[in-house]
């Protein structure tokens, strides 16, 4: 499945401004924005390796690659983190006409070498995952009390930010939606194949602030005259500067976004909406994957509901009906 990626322009306010191939250089401009497509070169050498007593490669660098696959039959989500000095991964299953869940997870001190760049042409492994990343597909396989395995078909359809990240260098991601997927889920007796163009990617790296917080909203749908939808939203990180929706494949940018919940957040229907007036959904949870980790210098309080959306779209000054499958996320880090 061969398709021409997008060359990387960053698009501010209805325009873009000139091409960059790279993520910033110390001593050179930040760039923060939103870019189409991948930014072909995410080394971050040039800032992990310093003269100082301790490398921001251990310290502050921070990055990850997930991959969730939504759809009315079928929720999965997978990901390997690399924070550092510590290292983990997770993966997790939920069928809804059975209300099964499963999930797994693992932790690393040091589980990758100070030399691993963490990009997408990099091979992740840690312990029992492995998510290997090119340029046509992403293969992510588990291998545990359950077995996950899938293959996600790159679209080149996705959308790069750069933003600010309180007094460090910047924070870089990378999300790519409606994604091609076929995959098998094995545990005990039960087998179950899952296909369709459901995947989602995000991919990020780079310096977020000590203390971190986020809302995330990943959502793949229907609109009710059958246009294809995707959308991501952030509020509280990367100064919404990553918030977008694709509509038939093709994204556009979306304004700041607002999350009204309470909390636990697995049990409250949440509000989201972004001030353009563009996008407005209900999402209902039906559970959550959920983590509270306390290793001193790394806290983290972590909860990712999944569940169905509804809500309106506005295209082309009219305002339309969806539904969704799809993720929020309520996330409190000190890293």
């Amino acid at each position: 499945m061969k398709t021409k990626p997008f060359t990387p322009k960053l698009h501010i306010e209805g325009g873009f401004k000139p091409q960059i191939e790279s993520l910033p250089k110390p001593g050179g401009s930040r760039h923060y924005g939103l870019y189409e497509g991948l930014i072909a070169d995410t080394t971050t050498r040039a800032w992990d390796f310093s003269t100082r007593l301790t490398t921001r490669r251990r310290l502050e660098r921070k990055a990850w690659i997930y991959l969730g696959f939504f759809s009315r039959d079928f929720y999965m989500g997978i990901a390997i983190v690399d924070a550092g000095y510590i290292a983990q991964a997770f993966s997790y299953v939920y069928i809804p006409a059975e209300k099964f869940f499963v999930e797994d997870k693992t932790m690393l001190p040091m589980g990758f070498a100070s030399n691993f760049d963490a990009t997408l042409a990099d091979s992740w492994r840690l312990g029992r995952y492995e998510i290997l990343p090119d340029n046509e597909r992403i293969i992510v396989n588990f291998r545990g009390a359950y077995d996950l395995s899938a293959v996600f078909y790159r679209k080149h359809n996705g959308l790069s930010t750069i933003a600010p990240a309180d007094k460090r260098p910047f924070h870089f991601t990378y999300k790519e939606m409606e994604l091609p997927c076929e995959g098998e889920f094995l545990c005990g007796d039960r087998r179950q194949k899952f296909a369709g163009a459901f995947g989602v990617l995000d991919y990020s790296k780079g310096y977020p602030a000590r203390k971190t917080h986020w809302n995330w909203l990943s959502m793949v749908g229907k609109t009710e005259t059958g246009k294809s939808l995707a959308v991501n939203l952030v509020d509280n990180f990367n100064e919404g500067i990553e918030n977008a929706l694709w509509l038939d494949g093709h994204p556009q940018s979306l304004s700041s976004a607002h999350f009204h919940f309470l909390r636990p957040a697995d049990k409250s229907v949440w509000r989201i909406l972004t001030r353009d007036n563009v996008f407005e959904t209900r999402f209902r949870p039906f559970g959550a994957r959920g983590e509270n980790l306390n290793l001193g210098l790394l806290r983290s309080n972590f909860v990712q509901p999944y569940g169905i959306f509804d809500g309106q779209i506005k295209i082309a000054d009219v305002y339309e009906k969806f539904t969704g499958y799809g993720v929020t996320e309520d996330h409190l880090a000190w890293w």
